[in-house]
């Protein structure tokens, strides 16, 4: 997902007013806040629709026809900055001292294992494990892992992730580890070793499988 600041400063001007104005805009009201043409609006609204960013509704006016009203789509809105992070760092250190060891790891596990859930059947209907570890790469870069599919030494198939999603929060608790073992784990049937890891030093996250 890309920031706000790499747009052209008349797109993050419209992105802006549209964030100020949840209700919407309609291109004469955008073109009037921006000083810009209908046109050139008009041009700007479509480059931005074409990313997802926006989406219109029709409104009625006064004794017209409807008109469209453009807003900030929920990707859009993830433009501007959010503070996840920070908002995940103070929910695991609440849990934890709230949670003895054991208790935060079976947590962890729980919450990966039902993230997998959601992606199991994609998973279920390959055959041969190369196939599915392939696509559980797949989700994981779905959600924001920068992975590959890689051979060991010895010639067992691995998956690596050249970042952590989690880094911020791993940095503070590093058994967020046991969420995303339990992901992969549950998604191949398989045991999942975290060979290297890098909030422990290492340059990647580095996972072997074996089949159950």
């Amino acid at each position: 997902m890309a920031a706000i600041h790499t747009f052209s400063s008349r797109q993050q001007m419209l992105l802006k007013t549209l964030l100020h104005n949840r209700a919407g805009n309609s291109v004469d009201e955008l073109a009037h806040e921006l000083g810009i043409s209908r046109n050139a609006t008009n041009q700007h609204l479509s480059s931005l629709a074409n990313l997802g960013l926006i989406e219109n509704t029709l409104r009625p006016s006064h004794g017209g026809r409807p008109v469209k009203n453009y807003f900030l789509s929920p990707m859009g809105m993830e433009l501007f900055p959010r503070h996840y992070a920070l908002f995940s760092i103070l929910l695991v250190d609440w849990i934890r001292r709230n949670l003895d060891g054991p208790a935060l790891n079976s947590c962890l596990k729980e919450l990966g294992a039902q993230l997998a859930r959601d992606y199991s059947e994609r998973v279920a209907a390959l055959n041969g494990l190369p196939q599915k570890i392939s696509e559980v790469a797949t989700i994981m870069r779905e959600l924001g892992y920068e992975t590959d599919v890689g051979v060991s030494d010895d010639g067992a198939i691995e998956i690596i992730a050249s970042n952590c999603v989690f880094q911020q929060v791993a940095v503070e608790c590093e058994q967020i580890c046991e969420f995303d073992l339990s992901l992969m784990a549950t998604l191949l049937n398989a045991q999942i070793d975290h060979q290297e890891c890098i909030v422990r030093g290492g340059l990647c996250c580095r996972f072997g499988i074996t089949p159950e």
